[in-house]
């Protein structure tokens, strides 16, 4: 595999974590930029990683970030807007900023995670929207001098998600029953591990230039069945209770205004999208295998290690672009 000087925004975070190390150990050369490098310092024990304070969105910084680097993978995004204009600064204006400067630097490659339902005119929520713009705008822009590559993943779970430990760290103070909103929404999961392996091989794969990949798990669930397979797997007796589409809407407008955000109208919005691929787009790892034991969950490295053993990732498997 031929080495990069890979840029990698917002590889402080889950994916980004997973990512980098998978680069580094392919022989990459990885800059990951953030505010609070100290935070971070378990990246910086592999020798091809590099973690440096920096300031994405401050112009000049990123223009010096882009400089002599061959590849840039953006993993950058929020789920919820702590004012408004959020998701539009994030999903929207960065993407040209970001388009404009690797443009400027000759950086070759650019990777974008997006997500799966994305779409500018159609999406059913503003994260959707904004998504879909800031997707359309780097395959548009982009493509004159860059060429560009974006993955649309439905949720992502993994080791230090906010998905499977968010919702397990609640239902282990359940009493009785849970009240759910949306609990009929449609996922397909798709393991952190799969999604790195499609993000790596793209990078010097000349035949994913200009697509758009949907990334899905190899399951289908209602968020209702998710939940239920992680109080089994808790051994907890808790009682999954659908919310009728009133009630969805009233937890979140109840919940989106108080500390963390747990739910808002606008991830209630985003999950009458199904969150699902064909057939045929999906990567190898199942959930509900994962997350037979979640119960150590809570000592996390065992859990992980133990998986990765006997879960390897198929990194022969293909994903075929959206048409």
């Amino acid at each position: 595999m031929h080495s990069n000087r890979v840029l990698l925004l917002g590889g402080s975070g889950f994916i980004g974590h997973q990512l980098a190390f998978e680069l580094a150990n392919k022989g990459h050369v990885v800059t990951i930029p953030c505010r609070r490098p100290h935070r971070h310092r378990a990246l910086s024990v592999h020798a091809n990683i590099q973690v440096v304070e920096s300031d994405v969105f401050d112009n000049s910084q990123l223009d010096q970030l882009c400089q002599n680097q061959d590849t840039a993978i953006n993993l950058i995004g929020i789920l919820h807007e702590r004012k408004k204009g959020d998701f539009r600064k994030v999903h929207v204006n960065f993407i040209k900023t970001l388009v404009s400067t690797c443009t400027h630097n000759k950086v070759k490659r650019l990777l974008h995670l997006s997500a799966l339902g994305a779409d500018q005119a159609r999406g059913t929520s503003l994260y959707l929207r904004s998504k879909g713009e800031g997707e359309n705008l780097i395959h548009t822009f982009g493509q004159k001098e860059l060429h560009v590559t974006s993955f649309q993943p439905s949720v992502v779970f993994g080791l230090n998600d906010q998905f499977i430990n968010q919702f397990a760290g609640i239902l282990k103070h359940c009493i009785g029953f849970f009240p759910l909103a949306c609990a009929h929404s449609k996922l397909a999961p798709i393991f952190v591990g799969d999604l790195v392996t499609r993000v790596v091989d793209a990078i010097n794969d000349k035949t994913t230039h200009g697509k758009r990949y949907p990334l899905c798990g190899p399951e289908v669930f209602t968020l209702k069945q998710i939940l239920e397979l992680i109080t089994a797997s808790m051994g907890l007796t808790c009682r999954i209770v659908p919310l009728g589409n009133g009630l969805s809407k009233l937890q979140a407008l109840v919940l989106q205004n108080l500390p963390g955000k747990l739910f808002t109208m606008d991830n209630y919005r985003s999950l009458q999208t199904p969150s699902v691929c064909n057939d045929d787009d999906h990567g190898t790892t199942s959930l509900s295998q994962y997350i037979q034991n979640i119960n150590v969950l809570f000592n996390r490295n065992k859990h992980y290690d133990n998986f990765r053993q006997n879960h390897s990732i198929n990194r022969s498997a293909t994903v075929k672009p959206k048409e």
